[in-house]
């Protein structure tokens, strides 16, 4: 479990604990096989949302919001929040993370593959995406129309689909 700093703030003490309870409780048993994983840690949470500039007006869309720990962040900063989840298990997580809250109107979760959606309109992505989807992913997002301004994705997605050909024969 990653450590949280004597100055996190309570709030976020307690969003990180609701994530820890939904992996123990829930009994979840992440699909690594898709290449699925769980953004934990809050500095990174927030530095990958740092990194997108967002504002108050902006719509964004998140691909495998997970456990919601990065969705609630989002939901915080941003006007709406577009989450496209593939794991039929955890598409209610992100709901329950903000029921009863302001931050419930502004959270719209769509279910399925996100290469086969049709994406509505966004200002900005932020993805943690697996590598094995990373370069279709990438190349949807190019042919997305309207454009969007910025997309923040993990630099092992850029190393993926930047690597040389070579090294994927078999």
């Amino acid at each position: 479990m990653p450590k949280i700093k004597a100055g996190t703030s309570g709030r976020r003490r307690e969003r990180l604990k609701q994530s820890r309870e939904l992996k123990s409780a829930g009994g979840l048993t992440f699909n690594t096989g898709i290449g699925q994983h769980i953004l934990k840690n809050p500095l990174v949470v927030n530095s990958i949302i740092d990194k997108a500039a967002l504002g108050p007006t902006d719509v964004v869309l998140e691909v495998g919001p997970g456990t919601g720990n990065m969705t609630v962040e989002l939901l915080e900063k941003v006007k709406k929040v577009i989450a496209c989840e593939l794991d039929p298990r955890l598409v209610a997580e992100p709901h329950k993370r903000v029921q009863g809250t302001p931050l419930a109107s502004k959270l719209q979760v769509l279910v399925g593959d996100v290469l086969k959606t049709d994406l509505p309109f966004f200002d900005a992505c932020v993805a943690n995406l697996p590598y094995q989807i990373s370069s279709p992913f990438v190349f949807k997002l190019l042919l997305h129309r309207p454009f969007f301004r910025c997309a923040v994705l993990m630099d092992i997605c850029l190393q993926y689909i930047l690597a040389s050909p070579h090294l994927f024969k078999k």
